[in-house]
């Protein structure tokens, strides 16, 4: 009888330290479950924001040996950004108005 007390309760002990592990693995302690589950997705967020900004890298180097190899490419960028024009040509640059920018004063 007194062996089958001690084995009911070594079973209870078990049962309670593994609870009682559980519950420190699920909440209490340093590295927690809830934890690790935020640790994750910070780590799946930033593996997301190094290939963005690796996409971006390709793109601008991409762009930059264009540059370096195409003089056409030079050209472009010449009349797209800084609107030059070869000798003989006449620069047509179109503007949008808003509403914002419409002359203030009494002629239409």
């Amino acid at each position: 009888m007194a062996e089958a007390t001690n084995r009911r309760l070594s079973r209870t002990l078990t049962f309670v330290a593994l609870v009682g592990a559980g519950y420190y693995w699920m909440v209490g302690g340093e590295y927690t479950r809830a934890g690790l589950h935020r640790l994750e997705q910070e780590i799946a967020s930033r593996k997301a924001e190094i290939a963005a900004r690796e996409a971006e890298l390709a793109t601008v180097r991409a762009w930059a040996d264009s540059l370096m190899a195409d003089r056409w490419a030079i050209e472009r960028v010449a009349r797209e950004r800084y609107g030059f024009v070869r000798p003989g040509e006449v620069l047509v640059r179109f503007v949008d108005q808003t509403a914002d920018d419409e002359p203030t004063s009494g002629t239409r």
